[in-house]
């Protein structure tokens, strides 16, 4: 799985790999042609935060499944001590359009949305909570003052093999007072206006609601898809071709 490295990558160089792949490789999801999905798919990962300048297991977080609807939760875990979780979830036949959450006291809640519908078995799905000391350090390398009453995106922008991407653009529609800020040699660079081989973005005062992201590099166009942003949280993605 690709790590960023420095302090970008301690809060999303790994949990933006929403679901990774069930070959060890790290691909994202990526759901099949037809309509068609596994009667029950199992996600699994590791519940993690940050102490000091590392990232470490994080025991008895509580990690739910949603459908795209929100509700009732369609599976629910707790961290093992090692910080390890399972779900399994019933699709009926179709991809499940959802997401994560992760809930853990003292830390902001992370909300993980997957590239595409969730179709098969994935594993490495990452779920990393930090504190608000964290995230504004985030905003400051990137010269933004997060605004709580805001949305906070990160993004990876990865190739089919799940390594990320450089020279791609990332846009939030709608736009609103959101500022895009690329990651330049593994930190938040004001003036940089693509990713680097990182592929790692991440987008400060978007929109409450659902917003759509997308990247573009060269003719490459990637799988734009809606996530919701809410106030106070943040909300990991990644996109691919």
């Amino acid at each position: 799985m690709m790590r960023t490295g420095g302090v970008l990558s301690l809060v999303l160089g790994v949990s933006l790999i929403a679901c990774g792949g069930d070959d060890g490789g790290g691909a994202t999801i990526d759901a099949p042609s037809g309509p068609d999905a596994q009667a029950m798919v199992t996600v699994s990962g590791v519940a993690e935060t940050v102490q000091g300048t590392s990232r470490v297991p994080l025991a008895g977080a509580m990690i739910e499944a949603f459908d795209s609807g929100g509700g009732v939760a369609l599976a629910s875990t707790t961290s093992a001590s090692d910080g390890t979780y399972s779900l399994t979830l019933t699709t009926n036949g179709a991809p499940i359009d959802g997401y994560l959450k992760g809930t853990s006291a003292t830390r902001i809640d992370t909300y993980l949305y997957p590239p595409r519908p969730l179709a098969a078995d994935r594993d490495s799905a990452t779920m990393l909570l930090v504190n608000q000391q964290t995230l504004g350090l985030l905003g400051t390398l990137g010269g933004v003052s997060q605004d709580p009453a805001k949305g906070f995106i990160g993004v990876l922008v990865l190739d089919a093999a799940g390594t990320g991407v450089a020279g791609a653009t990332v846009t939030v529609t709608p736009m609103g007072t959101a500022r895009v800020i690329y990651v330049e040699g593994s930190l938040p660079n004001q003036n940089a206006t693509m990713t680097d081989a990182s592929g790692t973005v991440f987008i400060a005062n978007t929109n409450v609601g659902t917003v759509t992201v997308d990247a573009q590099q060269g003719a490459t166009d990637f799988f734009a898809h809606p996530v919701n942003a809410r106030a106070g949280v943040i909300t990991t993605t990644a996109l691919e071709p």
